[in-house]
């Protein structure tokens, strides 16, 4: 057995980490810690065997082999630095640390240890993106050339939980990361020589972003405009909106191929379409409805399903990245969202944030920020030229 012991009993415990974990025959749940009363006695009723007000109690006490963190991202580095201290493997949630400095620090603790991190970027778990990923590795729709993301929403930070609300930096560190880490897994499944030697053709090269703020007294980027770059001439333009009076959308994509067109929609699909095929000349119908999400192939004005989730994917896809995880500890191997690849996820987020400060111009990653500090602004103004 796997001894687990899981710091910060929050929402993101209570509805991914505690369901995906149990899950999993071969962990055992050790114990929990947090700050809040209130919390600790969630945990006992829900049946976490050992409570404490704090994470080194919990590691002291428990001695577990993995610690999972799943608070809010400004305690990341120092309860990642205090895990790996005590010999454990470290599970972390997303967002990873605050700055590039920060998962530098951390990365360098991990290798002197000599345990594995991993970061929760689950999605890429997710039913839906990796039959996509393994059909275009299989070359069915040709080289993938195109990627449009969007999100739309209306979530002021006032809904939010108070340390998201603090952000003034905050839909691009906090939820794109999400986002940009697909982008690279499934441009990932088509071979394409890198633009420089050492430097990965999955990972984006550039990045230009806008992120306009037009309400008043408005201090997070609640709207964000972002275009990627990639080696093969490949491009990603995401577009996330939480001042959105549309419909919600929590993600959706369009990945355009040679051959094909992909719809990717995450977060619920109740749609019923009735249209003119102008290609076949008859009418079109088109209905789906499941509470996952759904991958569509649409060419020669026929559109078809490549893959369902049939259920909310969140826990699930943590469950099967967790998997993972222990079957990297065991083998001695990079796992899939290692701190590296969160490290690189960090950098492209404060690249973006560098564009928009300077108005939308184009910033290369493929060598060090230059006048990006990469540090995360809380409870400040987002400068702005």
């Amino acid at each position: 057995m796997v001894r687990v012991g899981l710091i910060g009993l929050g929402g993101a415990a209570e509805r991914i980490h505690l369901p995906a974990l149990r899950s999993i025959q071969s962990v055992e749940i050790v114990g929990g810690a947090d700050a809040d009363p209130q919390r600790r006695n969630w945990a006992h009723r829900v049946g976490v065997p050992h409570v404490f007000e704090g994470a080194e109690a919990l590691i002291e006490s428990t001695h577990p082999d993995v610690v999972v963190i799943a608070t809010p991202p400004s305690s990341h580095r120092d309860l990642c630095l205090l895990a790996l201290d005590a010999g454990c493997h470290v599970f972390c949630e997303k967002p990873f640390v605050m700055s590039v400095a920060e998962a530098d620090e951390v990365v360098a603790a991990a290798d002197r240890a000599g345990k594995l991190i991993a970061v929760n970027n689950q999605y890429r778990q997710m039913r839906i993106y990796r039959k996509t990923r393994a059909a275009i590795a299989r070359g069915l729709f040709g080289k993938p050339y195109l990627l449009q993301v969007w999100q739309q929403m209306n979530l002021p930070p006032e809904h939010d939980p108070p340390w998201r609300a603090a952000l003034s930096r905050r839909i691009l560190f906090e939820f794109a990361t999400h986002a940009i880490d697909l982008v690279s897994f499934l441009f990932g499944g088509w071979p394409t020589p890198p633009i420089a030697p050492g430097y990965p053709a999955d990972q984006p090269y550039a990045v230009s972003a806008r992120t306009p703020y037009p309400l008043p007294a408005q201090n997070a980027d609640l709207i964000s405009v972002v275009r990627l770059d990639l080696a093969g001439d490949r491009v990603a333009n995401l577009v996330f909106n939480r001042r959105s009076h549309a419909p919600q959308k929590y993600l959706e994509m369009r990945l355009d191929c040679e051959h094909a067109s992909l719809r990717i929609s995450l977060g619920g699909v109740a749609r019923a379409e009735i249209g003119w095929n102008s290609e076949a000349g008859r009418p079109r119908l088109r209905f789906s409805f499941v509470r996952g999400g759904e991958v569509r192939v649409e060419r020669g004005g026929q559109s078809r399903v490549l893959a369902r989730e049939p259920a909310v994917p969140f826990a699930p896809a943590t469950g099967q990245h967790f998997r993972r995880f222990l079957e990297a500890i065991a083998h001695n191997r990079v796992p899939e969202g290692s701190a590296r690849a969160a490290r690189e996820l960090i950098r492209t987020v404060f690249a973006a944030y560098e564009s928009a400060d300077r108005g939308g111009a184009l910033v290369r990653i493929d060598r060090p920020v230059e006048r990006s500090s990469g540090v995360l602004q809380v409870n400040g103004a987002v400068p702005r030229e």
